[in-house]
């Protein structure tokens, strides 16, 4: 809508979007062992990891069969964008396992696993959207941008959501990013912070395989006494900036709006 396309001529491809995105959270809750997603049972935990496994590969196939009804002059394009994305996220899901068992790991290192495993997914979606509207070479970079920064600050923001939301609220247990251990921007902060004694404790506890939650409790106080909770609701804040700062090109102001209005909810989600 932003380029001037008709959006029922997307409606297609959303929906493999759509398709795509539930299949990487089928094998992904298979690989965190997530007994909970959107409230309800896994499908691994419901039935079994084979069956889950099934389900996620058809998830695929159904995806592409939608993206191959999508109305457009350039399928090609389209296909291209939308493979190019399957593969980055399986990348980045690939590295974001990887760094459960590296002991290094630094920020940088965390934000090109999310880039990978978070924003293409959003970066896809927005390109294959532009391209189906007719948009030029810098429409498709600008929104390209703005949904790579909006990606970076969603993940950070699950990151953040992750040991301070609402367990009810937002459907999955709270603390499982560190029952799992995983490299979050939390933790990471955390140890970029910290220092001797301190940073050894903090690290021993974090990855030791205590999974109760009075390990949740300890390691999330400690996040607030550090103050790695403001530090990761800067940095979201920074990267949601960027992303609306991509926007400028869009002359179609009604469709700006809404954008920066995903952006402000993302931003102050729950869940």
């Amino acid at each position: 809508e932003a380029f001037g396309g008709n959006i029922d001529n997307a409606i297609d491809a959303a929906i493999a979007v759509e398709i795509l995105h539930n299949f990487t959270l089928v094998h992904d809750d298979i690989m965190d062992n997530a007994s909970t997603r959107r409230g309800k049972e896994t499908i691994h935990k419901k039935w079994d990891v084979n069956a889950a496994i099934l389900v996620g590969d058809e998830l695929i196939g159904l995806s592409y069969r939608s993206l191959l009804l999508s109305k457009t002059e350039n399928i090609t394009g389209v296909l291209r964008a939308f493979t190019d994305g399957v593969i980055e996220v399986c990348e980045g899901q690939a590295l974001d396992k990887e760094f459960e068992l590296s002991a290094d790991v630094s920020i940088d290192d965390y934000k090109i696993m999310i880039r990978k495993k978070t924003a293409e997914l959003l970066r896809t979606s927005s390109i294959m959207g532009a391209i189906i509207g007719n948009a030029d070479s810098t429409g498709i970079d600008s929104i390209s941008s703005y949904s790579e920064n909006i990606g970076l600050a969603f993940q950070i923001q699950d990151d953040l959501l992750d040991v301070i939301a609402d367990e009810g609220e937002f459907g999955k247990k709270i603390g499982g990013d560190i029952l799992e251990r995983k490299k979050t921007f939390l933790y990471l902060r955390a140890l970029e912070i910290l220092e001797g004694k301190q940073r050894d404790d903090f690290m021993y506890m974090y990855n030791t395989n205590d999974n109760n939650d009075e390990k949740i409790k300890k390691i999330v106080a400690l996040y607030n006494e550090i103050c790695v909770i403001g530090s990761a609701r800067d940095e979201i804040a920074v990267y949601t900036e960027r992303a609306n700062n991509n926007l400028q090109c869009i002359k179609n102001g009604n469709a700006r709006k809404m954008l920066e209005k995903f952006s402000d909810m993302l931003l102050n989600r729950s869940y």
